[in-house]
């Protein structure tokens, strides 16, 4: 028993290799651990730490009427006993790509996760959704798993957590998905989400082909710039912005092929609000 505990503090003690049972942060892991089972069994949890994999309701709407099996969630872990991005400290309005590889990882990664919100139908639809976006903003990537008649899988994961990840996850799909037209947008996820670095907004959705780019001016963060790919879009930024977006609608600087630009007021579900 001491073995097995030494060795598996060992390996979560990233930043010291030669600590053991006994070294000052491995203590503080293991008090952490322990002081969360008992919040757990105790009926009394801390009211900002969720337990393991347990899903809960968020502020975050999915196209109206998604799938009643795939009802939006949030996939939130205990808080990593080695890293993690504080209060979204890390996050960029412009996002960065990933590689080839990364972003096949990162959407087995997201598909993965997704399984154990997903029905049975939605987990169909899930296998078959392929990878649309995978950026990077700071240590967080997010990736939108697409799929046929408007389906998304999208996860928002703090990467720089070294265990028990930090994430945000929805799926579903519009009731009533029609293919936008060249120029219109079809937003499906508008509005609050919660992980364990707070709260964030999000903006998702699907685009026509003419549409090359997105942004969103926030009054606190400034312009957010979405990642437009695979006929899809996604942009998120940290707080509480987008709360009522999903009920009054958000402007969005949308940019087409050939340059030209415009703003378009747009609501979940549909298209100009």
């Amino acid at each position: 028993m001491t073995t097995t505990l030494d060795s598996a503090l060992r390996r979560l003690d990233v930043a010291d290799p030669h600590a053991s049972a006994a070294s000052p942060r491995a203590q503080a892991d293991l008090a952490s651990i322990l002081g969360d089972a008992h919040c757990e069994h105790s009926g009394s949890p801390d009211p900002g730490l969720p337990s393991p994999r347990r899903r809960t309701v968020i502020r975050l709407a999915v196209g109206t009427g998604a799938v009643a099996a795939a009802t939006v969630g949030v996939f939130v872990a205990l808080p990593s006993l080695t890293g993690g991005d504080r209060a979204f400290a890390s996050w960029t309005g412009a996002p960065t790509g990933l590689t080839a590889s990364e972003a096949t990882q990162a959407g087995e990664r997201c598909r993965e996760a997704m399984l154990d919100g997903a029905g049975a139908d939605a987990s169909a639809q899930l296998a078959a959704a392929e990878t649309a976006i995978a950026e990077r903003r700071g240590t967080w990537t997010t990736v939108v798993l697409a799929g046929a008649d408007g389906f998304a899988a999208t996860c928002i994961t703090d990467d720089s957590t070294h265990l028990f990840r930090d994430m945000f996850g929805s799926i579903g799909a519009p009731a009533d998905h029609v293919e936008p037209t060249s120029r219109s947008i079809e937003v499906t996820d508008l509005g609050v989400g919660s992980a364990r670095a707070g709260d964030l907004s999000v903006a998702a959705g699907i685009v026509g082909a003419d549409v090359t780019g997105i942004s969103y001016h926030s009054a606190a963060r400034g312009d957010v710039a979405a990642t437009v790919s695979g006929g899809r879009f996604a942009l998120w930024l940290p707080g509480s912005e987008l709360e009522s977006a999903s009920r009054d609608g958000v402007e969005l600087t949308v940019t087409y092929a050939g340059g030209e630009t415009a703003v378009q007021r747009v609501r979940l579900g549909g298209g100009p609000a």
